[in-house]
C-alpha cells in the first residue's frame, strides 16, 4: 500500500477513471479516502497544461499556508498510472510530504506531485472553468473548510470558454 495526496483534478475519481479509460491505462483503485491538510504549501496555478488547455494545480512552499486535498490509500502498482497522468518526471516531480487528516492523524512519507521548476510560470495560468469545478465539487463533497472553498471559488478561470 502507498499513501498519495491529491489536491487537484485527481480528487475526482470519475475524471481520473475517464482519463484511464481514454489512455487505456489501468484503473486506479482507492482503498481509502480521507480529507487532509498539507501544511507549509499554498495552491498555485503557475503551470499551463496543454492536455487541460489551461492552468493546472501546483503546490508552492509557503510557511504560513496550507493546501487541502485527499489522502488516498492505494496499491503500489496504481502509482504508475498516477505518475503517467501527472507527466512524471518531465512536468511534475514526485515528492514526499506529511499530511494531517481532519481527525488530527499525521501521515508521513505521503507521495504527491509538484510541478518541476522548468515548467513553472512566473504568473497565474487561468484554469478552465471545468477543471476548477472538479476541484470545488470535491472540496464540497469532502467538507473542506468554507474559507478554503471560497478561496477556490475566487480563482480566476479562462474567459474564452462557453
Amino acid at each position: 500500500m502507498v499513501h498519495y495526496f491529491a489536491y487537484g483534478s485527481n480528487m475526482d475519481k470519475e475524471d481520473l477513471d475517464k482519463w484511464c479509460e481514454n489512455k487505456r491505462k489501468p484503473m486506479v483503485t482507492f482503498r481509502s479516502i480521507s480529507p487532509a491538510k498539507l501544511n507549509g504549501y499554498k495552491l498555485s496555478f503557475n503551470y499551463f497544461s496543454s492536455c487541460r488547455n489551461g492552468g493546472a494545480a501546483n503546490i508552492m512552499e509557503s510557511k504560513k499556508d496550507c493546501v487541502y486535498g485527499l489522502l488516498i490509500e492505494m496499491e503500489k502498482d496504481n502509482l504508475n498510472t498516477i505518475r503517467t497522468k501527472e507527466g512524471y518526471p518531465n512536468f511534475y516531480d514526485e515528492i514526499c510530504v506529511g499530511v494531517e487528516t481532519f481527525n488530527g492523524t499525521l501521515f508521513r512519507d505521503v507521495k504527491t506531485y509538484k510541478v518541476v521548476k522548468s515548467q513553472e510560470k512566473p504568473n497565474h495560468q487561468p484554469p478552465t472553468r471545468y477543471y476548477m469545478q472538479l476541484i470545488i465539487k470535491n472540496a464540497r463533497k469532502y467538507s473542506f473548510p468554507s474559507e478554503y472553498i471560497r478561496f477556490l471559488e475566487s480563482i480566476q478561470t479562462r474567459l474564452d470558454e462557453e
